[in-house]
């Protein structure tokens, strides 16, 4: 079934929204129909990878929607994109990535006007009115040759809204799938059904998950929960070029799998794929090489997140002293978004000698300088002898992910990671 999505493009800084019309295909949760399905058989998943069952010679993509925030955020929706991408032998279109700072900025400065922006440009409005100036190309963050050795990788390097415009005569199968009502997994295979009555499932009730999807919420808002989409069921015959994670689908996806082997696999895929670019880890090393060793090192979130923000210093020596950093080194590496190093003194007066990735970078001017800092600030947090980190963050989770600090179970790493087994959601 096709129908059309309207995808706003702004023309000037000033002037009215216009529409560009894209021809799309809807998925059958938006009201329209998987033209064929097949069973999927339980060993078909142990499989590498499933095989598209499009016959075409054209180039077949899928991508996502960035999500407003900083660069975990993207990260975060790279992730699952990259497993569902590879799951489905398709190329994966990756975009910029945007500055926190400008999105702080921009969110603050038309707050009035956020409902408006919100119906025209989805709940993602921020990261989509960003220009070039505002955004970094993704090869600048990550080692895209790495990752092309699992897919193909396609860098689009404008803006969301150039990118619609530039894709425009593309076919286009719009994605969208609320954590308030649900989640993906690979496949259900027949004779299985009887799982999902066992699910523990709690949807995320919050305002953004809620209004993400609209007519989806609109569809199942009598539907028992879980309300769970099924990648290959939908996606293995399907013939558009594109398709699009849209609005929240592919940053709050959580994934599942149902094979206990192809969720290690799907972990794996990330864990061996998903790295900095080569120019981040090189400037990274210089800055390891003058600080002392051994070294200890603290995430400090402070101006845009309200449960750390409100965290005195204290709270930090605290935590610090639980788990005995002086014993280790006087030496403390602080990732921070903290501009007022006075903030910082009791830190001193305590024994520590602190240490900031500013003192070791030139500013660029851009407003992606701090998000490249954090990049930096994540690597020398992951080689500290401690850390501790903001609760709640997704810079902090993923320091404690790769330094291996998570729970794991059955081999798989179950917290701060977006793709895992589906027999973890399963009640005993």
């Amino acid at each position: 079934m096709v129908t059309h999505l309207y995808l706003y493009l702004e023309e000037g800084i000033h002037k009215p929204l216009q529409e560009k019309l894209v021809s799309v295909t809807r998925t059958s949760h938006d009201g329209g129909k998987i033209e064929r399905k097949a069973e999927i058989k339980e060993e078909q998943l142990d499989d590498e990878v499933a095989k598209s069952y499009v016959q075409t010679s054209r180039r077949l993509y899928l991508t996502y929607q960035p999500p407003d925030g900083g660069w975990n955020n993207h990260r975060i929706a790279i992730e699952n994109a990259l497993v569902m991408a590879k799951l489905l032998n398709r190329t994966l279109i990756l975009h910029p990535v945007a500055s926190h700072d400008k999105a702080i900025s921009l969110r603050k400065k038309n707050l009035a006007q956020w409902r408006n922006f919100e119906r025209q440009l989805g709940i993602n409005w921020v990261y989509n009115k960003m220009t070039e100036r505002d955004l970094a190309p993704i090869s600048a963050v990550l080692d895209l040759s790495r990752m092309r050795s699992l897919v193909d990788v396609l860098e689009v390097t404008t803006n969301h809204i150039k990118f619609f415009k530039n894709f425009s005569d593309f076919k286009w199968r719009i994605v969208c799938h609320s954590d308030a009502l649900g989640f993906w997994v690979d496949a259900i295979p027949d004779g299985n059904e009887t799982f999902t009555q066992r699910i523990d499932f709690v949807g995320n009730n919050s305002s953004r998950s809620v209004r993400s999807c609209p007519k989806e919420m609109a569809r199942h808002d009598k539907a028992k929960k879980p309300v769970i989409r099924r990648i290959f069921d939908e996606f293995r015959f399907e013939k558009a070029d594109i398709i699009y994670l849209s609005q929240d689908t592919s940053y709050k996806a959580n994934l599942r799998l149902f094979s206990l082997e192809k969720a290690r696999k799907a972990q794996k895929w990330i864990f061996e794929n998903m790295f900095f670019s080569p120019q981040v880890y090189e400037k990274t090393f210089q800055i390891l090489s003058i600080l002392p060793r051994p070294f200890n090192a603290i995430h400090v979130r402070r101006t845009d997140h309200k449960l750390s923000s409100s965290k005195t210093p204290f709270h930090w020596l605290q935590r610090m002293a639980y788990q005995n950093f002086l014993n280790v080194s006087t030496a403390l590496f602080v990732a921070t978004d903290e501009p007022n190093r006075q903030w910082f003194e009791p830190f001193h007066k305590a024994g520590y000698q602190l240490y900031f990735s500013d003192e070791f970078l030139e500013p660029t001017g851009r407003s992606f300088y701090m998000d490249i800092r954090g990049l930096h600030d994540q690597l020398i947090c992951i080689h500290a002898k401690l850390f501790v980190g903001s609760k709640s963050s997704s810079f902090s989770g993923f320091i404690y992910r790769s330094r291996r600090e998570v729970m794991i179970k059955n081999g798989l790493v179950l917290s701060h990671m977006p793709v895992g087994w589906l027999g973890h959601k399963i009640k005993p």
